[in-house]
This record gives structure tokens, sequence and C-alpha cells, in this order.
């Protein structure tokens, strides 16, 4: 099952940078390894916003299991996730 995911993260103003740093570091190897067994299959950097990836999920319930797991997600400011079905078949179709 597909997802598109957006996710906006914010420093807390009482965080040094230098262990803000070191959360984002884990968070890219979270998401490389994400990318890497096939969860996500696109995933693009908002510019001054967030992230917006495709994941394939078993169904919600992973879905909601792999966003907990990330290491930013209690800096998550806006998380939006929507399920998504493919149109290509039923345009071909007509």
């Amino acid at each position: 099952m597909l997802f598109s995911v957006r996710l906006v993260s914010r420093q807390p103003a009482d965080m040094a940078a230098e262990t803000w740093q070191g959360i984002v570091s884990d968070q890219l190897r979270a998401v490389k390894a994400h990318y890497e067994q096939g969860k996500i299959r696109a995933i693009y950097r908002e510019t001054g916003v967030g992230v917006l990836a495709i994941y394939d999920a078993a169904d919600a319930r992973e879905m909601d299991q792999l966003l907990a797991g990330l290491p930013m997600a209690r800096f998550f400011v806006d998380t939006t996730v929507h399920s998504l079905w493919d149109m290509a078949p039923a345009l071909q179709g007509s």
C-alpha cells in the first residue's frame, strides 16, 4: 500500500546545535535504511519546509510504526499521511 508522507520538523529552541545535528544524522541513517529496505520508493526535500516521501507499507499500522520509529518523530511539528492508489490503469482502460 502506498502512502504520501510529508514530515516537517523543528529544532527546539533550548536544544544545542550539536545535539540537533546528532539527531539529524540518526534520522538520515534511519531514512536510508527505509529506502534500502524498499519502504521508501521516492523521497524529496521541500526547500525550506520538510520532506515528502512515497512509502510502501503493508498497511496503515505498519506506516504508523515506521514513522513512530524515526529518531525525529518527537520533533515533527507537522505530519501528513495519505494513502494512495495508482490511477494509471483506470485511465489506460478508458
